[in-house]
């Protein structure tokens, strides 16, 4: 019993210590939340301010991988050439039937 009142304690206490902020926000994008909460009462706007959090940084990370992968690599092109041939024989290596070898 004391290891699940132990658990709900530092849950509380874990909840208890997020920071508050303060944000204007559109009018009528509240009215939206604020519709949608009623037909949730398990969920706050404190949840959907969360959420929407999650959503802007998986956004952000989403930008930031591709702008990773799509922008020069700064490597020779000699080097990645050389890359190629050892990534290609390796390949054929592993998918050259057992009789080929």
């Amino acid at each position: 019993m004391s290891a699940i009142l132990g658990a709900r304690v530092r849950r509380n206490a874990a909840i208890r210590h997020r920071p508050k902020i303060a944000a204007t926000v559109d009018p009528l994008l509240l009215k939206v939340v604020d519709a949608w909460l009623r037909k949730h009462p398990a969920f706050d706007r404190s949840k959907v301010i969360d959420e929407a959090l999650r959503l802007w940084y998986a956004r952000l990370q989403q930008k930031a991988m591709e702008e990773q992968f799509t922008s020069p690599s700064g490597v020779d092109a000699g080097e990645w050439e050389a890359w190629r041939k050892i990534r290609d024989a390796a390949a054929s290596q592993r998918l050259r039937a057992p009789n080929d070898a």
